[in-house]
């Protein structure tokens, strides 16, 4: 019989959001090393250097300097109070109570005044007016939502006419010849431990994920399921060893997500009437490429010099046709 399969008829999951799946678990969804709110920004890692052009990306491609922004699925608070300082103000909306609460402390921790942020129950419509916002930004949080497509429909309900969606999605086709099915470990407190099971069906355009929180502390649970040196792989796990640990189990909770490809997406976006659709390159991959290319003598030494000189060229990218095929994003227009 297949894990999934002896899960589904065994444990009896939940059927859930991913919100409750996943991020209600996880007192950081970026494990804390966000730059500047979490840690200091450094000009020497290029990880940094690929934040700083994808939060440029999301200002520059919306031309939402002194606007009214929409943050789509913020986690963190990421990239609202990133770009707060570069706009009016900016409204964060997640379908998670403690992403919510996360997103509320890091902004007071940074004293951020112009954000706020605020609980939409998944899949239900986004609680503001029509044409209440100059642009939309949504980071890998569409494929999130019950329903992806209503809530495109309910960025262009909230845009205002001329107003910009700047998308980025994530490209099932990526994990393809390997990696379909997967798993990823959260440690919940020291003596709980939620295992995440990932089935991706990338022809298919959906991903079945599974919860299982054990009540054992992450370094037991891998030895439990047969990992080795605090690591553990899909392959390790059998249905004798999740059965032994069956008296452990404490909650199991079950969501389908829809994965559209970057075609399906723009089709979903022309439908639903926004007057523009085009898929551009993103500047956080420029970013990351122009790290990578500049010798070290010749970075900028300063967030404000990166800043000044990301952002003509993320202005450029974020602007340039690139092919759907290419995981770029995507800037629709009302």
């Amino acid at each position: 019989m297949d894990i999934f399969e002896w899960i589904q008829q065994t444990l009896a999951p939940e059927a859930c959001t991913s919100a409750s799946l996943i991020y209600e678990h996880m007192a950081s969804q970026s494990g804390s090393s966000l730059p500047i709110i979490y840690q200091p920004f450094d000009p020497n890692a290029k990880g940094h250097w690929r934040d700083r052009g994808a939060a440029l990306d999301f200002v520059l491609s919306t031309h939402s300097i002194n606007g009214r922004v929409l943050d789509f699925g913020p986690g963190d608070g990421w990239p609202a109070l990133i770009i707060a300082p570069k706009v009016a103000e900016v409204v964060g909306v997640e379908g998670s109570q403690r992403r919510v609460g996360v997103c509320r402390a890091n902004a007071a921790r940074l004293d951020v005044t112009n954000v706020s942020f605020h609980y939409v129950e998944p899949g239900a419509p986004l609680p503001f007016e029509d044409s209440s916002f100059d642009a939309v930004v949504a980071a890998s949080s569409v494929e999130q939502t019950p329903d992806p497509r209503a809530t495109l429909a309910e960025f262009h309900r909230v845009l205002r006419p001329g107003g910009r969606l700047r998308l980025r999605y994530e490209v099932l086709a990526r994990y393809r010849g390997g990696e379909e099915r997967d798993l990823w470990l959260m440690t919940v407190t020291d003596d709980r431990t939620r295992l995440i099971l990932y089935d991706r069906h990338v022809d298919e355009g959906y991903v079945v994920q599974v919860g299982i929180t054990f009540a054992l502390p992450v370094s037991r649970l891998i030895r439990e399921l047969g990992g080795e040196d605090d690591a553990l792989a899909f392959e390790d796990l059998t249905i004798e060893r999740l059965t032994a640990l069956r008296d452990t189990v404490t909650d199991v909770g079950l969501c389908t997500t829809a994965h559209p490809s970057g075609c399906i997406l723009a089709a979903w976006l022309t439908e639903i009437g926004f007057r523009q659709v085009f898929p551009t390159h993103d500047g956080i991959y420029v970013a990351g490429e122009l790290y990578e290319q500049l010798p070290v003598a010749g970075r900028p030494s300063s967030l404000a010099a990166i800043d000044t000189y990301l952002r003509p060229i993320v202005a450029v990218a974020s602007d340039l046709p690139a092919p759907l095929t290419n995981d770029p994003a995507i800037t629709a227009v009302k």
